[in-house]
């Protein structure tokens, strides 16, 4: 679009600066520079401001005495996309804390279940024989103030992962007894076997066990000796379980929650809980996105082979082209061979011939010699090939091939040599026949 020096005045005092800004695809400072260029005023600052509050403003007008060479400027619209005119709706509100909602749930339906009681009522078969297997235990120690007598007899032979000291025992089990209510409660359960202990959730497993902190004996002599450790009186909740997360292969995890300085364990049974049921379905998810990942990458692994099964056959079949060409041209070359070599045989008779009847050379052992060379030339040419009782037992290539100077290896060599160079022969000299 070519606008005027007035046009374009025109066009800055009827609309703001970024609106036309962004109509002509242009920066502010660019379109400034263009009124500057032709000597046009732009409304100040605080102009639309004032114009839409109904306030009186001041136009400037258009100065007449401009003599500037530039009288045009060349602006073109540009087209905005829907979505570029769509307004952008930022979401200002936080991130929902998945852990915190499903908390509060829990703790608005029934508080009870995620209590823990302060005096362990041992109700549950799994918290009798953990507390039975770890009264016998300690009858087998030098020291044992536990538990002398129990009225409990052992039911089953597996029992609770809980590795604390004697002092804490009733306290892990009674937050181990709140755990297996709460995880009924939700609908979960337990398993115990010789691996471990596992909650059930949402038909995923997780190892539980309580443990103990150790630290260092403050009376010991060496600070670094680890091995005298003593338990600290902190419990800890530890959970395990596998993800499936990323290309890689099955990962371990642990998260542990634990006494503190200003908590206790007893106040996390609801965070526990609700930690396992949102574990569960991100584990569940993430299996199924690893299974997805699995067949398609096996997908993948198949097409591959194949393209590489049909490479191979392609390039076996190439290769065996190959052969069979190479094969076939020897065979051309070589009974191309043959026959160029019979002809030679026979231009030489020919030749030979020719010179018998110029010199009037008539021998009878010549012309015997000349009907042998044509047969020995008819059983070379492959058109022919003729049948020789002495030369079928060789090989026409080879025996047809030139043959290779000896090297001289002693002065008695070349006497020889030169001695047997005299002798005639009826195909090498014919020249001799004129002299005979």
């Amino acid at each position: 679009m070519e606008l005027t020096r007035k046009e374009l005045y025109d066009l800055v005092w009827s609309e703001p600066m970024t609106t036309l800004c962004k109509r002509f695809g242009i920066t502010d400072n660019g379109l400034r520079k263009h009124c500057k260029s032709m000597n046009i005023p732009t409304p100040p600052i605080g102009y639309w401001a004032k114009l839409q509050n109904g306030k009186t403003v001041d136009k400037i007008q258009l100065p007449d005495d401009y003599t500037g060479k530039k009288n045009n400027v060349y602006l073109q619209e540009v087209e905005r996309s829907e979505d570029e005119a769509t307004k952008i709706v930022v979401d200002l509100a936080p991130p929902v804390n998945k852990q915190k909602e499903l908390e509060q749930e829990l703790l608005s339906k029934k508080i009870d279940c995620f209590v823990v009681p302060e005096v362990l009522y041992a109700k549950e078969a799994l918290i009798i024989d953990t507390k039975e297997k770890f009264r016998l235990s300690k009858e087998k120690s030098f020291d044992n103030n536990y538990l002398k007598k129990s009225p409990y007899k052992c039911v089953i032979e597996e029992t609770l992962d809980v590795f604390v000291s004697e002092k804490l025992i009733d306290r892990a089990l009674s937050i181990f007894s709140t755990v297996i209510k709460a995880l009924r409660y939700r609908e979960h359960n337990i398993k115990v076997n010789k691996e471990g202990t596992y909650a059930l959730v949402n038909g995923e497993e997780f190892r539980i066990n309580i443990t103990e902190r150790k630290r260092q004996d403050r009376n010991s002599s060496n600070q670094y000796d680890n091995k005298n450790n003593v338990f600290s009186g902190e419990l800890r909740f530890n959970i395990s379980y596998t993800s499936y997360g990323g290309w890689r292969r099955e990962t371990s995890n642990i998260r542990t929650y634990q006494d503190t300085e200003h908590t206790r364990l007893e106040d996390k049974i609801v965070s526990i809980i609700a930690f396992m049921e949102i574990k569960a379905d991100e584990i569940k998810k993430e299996r199924i996105e690893a299974e997805q990942r699995r067949i398609q990458q096996e997908e993948d692994d198949r097409k591959r082979r194949k393209l590489e099964e049909i490479r191979r056959a392609e390039l076996k079949e190439l290769e065996e082209n190959r052969k069979a060409e190479l094969a076939e041209f020897q065979s051309l070359f070589k009974m191309a061979d043959r026959l160029y070599k019979a002809n030679i045989i026979r231009d030489y008779i020919l030749k030979y011939e020719d010179y018998l009847k110029e010199n009037n050379i008539e021998d009878e052992n010549a012309l015997k010699k000349i009907a042998w060379a044509k047969e020995k030339a008819d059983w070379l040419d492959p058109f022919i090939s003729k049948e020789d009782k002495y030369l079928d037992h060789y090989d026409k290539d080879e025996i047809s091939k030139p043959e290779r100077s000896k090297p001289e290896t002693s002065w008695g060599n070349q006497i020889r040599q030169e001695v047997s160079g005299n002798r005639y022969n009826f195909w090498e000299k014919p020249w001799w026949m004129k002299r005979r």
